[in-house]
C-alpha cells in the first residue's frame, strides 16, 4: 500500500455530517499501479453462502450480497461511501443504498473510513499516515478473490465526505471504476485534470450550507476555493467532452446537465434549494443541513446511472 498526502475530510462536523479543510483546487494524482481485478469467479465457482464481511490490510468492510445471488454468477460491485462521523450503519439508514443495490443484483461494499471520525483521507493536504484510497483498492481485490465479480462493472457512490472519496477514487484509480456518483461533497477534495477518464454523475444542492456550490476562500472553512462547476468541468475535460451541456428537468426542482463525451459520460444534477443532503432520504436532517429534496431519489438515480453505464 502506498502512503500519501491526504486531506482530513471532516474539519468541521455538523450532526455527524462533514465539511473539509481543502487546499487549492487542483493536484497531481498519487501514482498508482494498475493491477487488474480478478474477473469472474474464484476457483470452485464462489462460495455457496456469500460472506457478510471482507477484510483487507487488517480493516473490515461489510459486504451485502445480491438478493438473487447464485454461486458461479459474476455480479457488478458497488462501493457505498459514508459521510464524516456517520459509520456504515447510519449511512445505510440515510441512503438505503446497499439494500437497493442488492435488490438490483449488485455486490455492495459498505466500508468504514479511518479514525478519527470515521472519515476519508482524500487527495491533497497534510499527511495523516493513512491511505484510504489504497485500502479501498485492496478491499476490491480481496472481494474479487472471494466472490464472483464482474470486474469491468465496479462503481462508487458517496455523500458528503463519501462524495469527496468517490471523486478521489476516480482521480487515483480511474481504470478501476466504470462510473462514480458524488452527492453534496464533490468539491470537498481536489480536481485532477491530468487523470484518466471516469464516467461521473455530480449532484449538488444550490442551498448547501456545508459545502457551498460556489466554494469559498476563508481559511479553515469548507471547501477552500473549489466550486462544483470546477469539479464538473474537470470531469468533462478528463472525459473528452465537447462543447457545452444539454439541459433537461428531472423534476420541477432538479436540472440535469449532460455533456457530449466520447465513451465516458459526465452529468451534473443541480438541486434547486437543496441543502447538504441525500435527495429522497427518509432521514430528516433539514434543521441543520438544509432542505432534503424529495422530488427525486439519489439512490434510484445512482443505480439507474450505473445500470446504464
Amino acid at each position: 500500500m502506498v502512503f500519501r498526502r491526504s486531506v482530513l475530510v471532516g474539519c468541521v462536523a455538523i450532526v455527524g455530517l462533514n465539511s473539509a479543510c481543502t487546499p487549492p483546487a487542483t493536484t497531481q494524482a498519487t501514482p498508482r499501479v494498475n493491477v487488474a481485478l480478478a474477473v469472474g469467479c474464484p476457483t470452485g465457482g464462489g462460495p455457496a453462502v456469500p460472506p457478510a464481511q471482507i477484510t483487507a490490510d487488517g480493516r473490515m468492510s461489510s459486504l451485502r450480497a445480491p438478493t438473487n445471488y447464485r454461486p458461479g454468477v459474476a455480479y457488478p460491485l458497488l462501493v457505498s461511501l459514508h459521510p464524516f462521523t456517520v459509520g456504515p450503519g447510519g449511512w445505510e439508514a440515510i441512503s438505503l443504498l446497499g439494500q437497493a443495490a442488492s435488490g438490483r443484483g449488485y455486490w455492495t461494499l459498505i466500508p468504514e473510513g479511518s479514525p478519527p471520525g470515521p472519515r476519508w483521507a482524500v487527495p491533497g493536504g497534510l499527511d495523516y499516515g493513512v491511505d484510504d484510497i489504497g485500502w479501498v483498492d485492496d478491499l476490491l481485490h480481496e472481494t474479487a478473490n472471494t466472490v464472483c465479480v464482474a470486474g469491468d462493472r465496479v462503481f462508487a457512490a458517496g455523500y458528503s465526505a463519501g462524495a469527496a472519496m468517490a471523486v478521489g477514487l476516480s482521480c487515483e484509480l480511474p481504470w478501476r471504476f466504470r462510473a462514480v456518483m458524488a452527492v453534496a461533497g464533490s468539491n470537498l477534495t481536489l480536481t485532477c485534470p491530468t487523470s484518466g477518464p471516469t464516467t461521473a454523475l455530480i449532484m449538488h444542492g444550490t442551498a448547501d450550507p456545508i459545502a457551498p456550490p460556489t466554494g469559498q476562500a476563508i481559511e479553515f472553512l469548507p471547501p477552500l476555493g473549489i466550486g462544483v462547476t470546477d469539479v464538473v468541468s474537470s470531469f468533462a475535460a478528463r472525459n473528452g467532452c465537447v462543447g457545452g451541456p444539454t439541459t433537461s428537468a428531472a423534476s420541477s426542482s432538479v436540472t440535469v446537465s449532460r455533456y457530449s463525451c466520447a465513451g465516458h459520460a459526465t452529468e451534473f444534477w443541480s438541486v434547486l434549494g437543496g441543502g447538504h443532503t441525500w435527495p429522497g432520504s427518509p432521514v430528516n436532517l433539514d434543521f441543520v443541513n438544509g432542505p432534503t429534496d424529495q422530488s427525486i431519489s439519489a439512490t434510484t438515480t445512482a443505480l439507474d446511472y450505473f445500470d446504464a453505464s
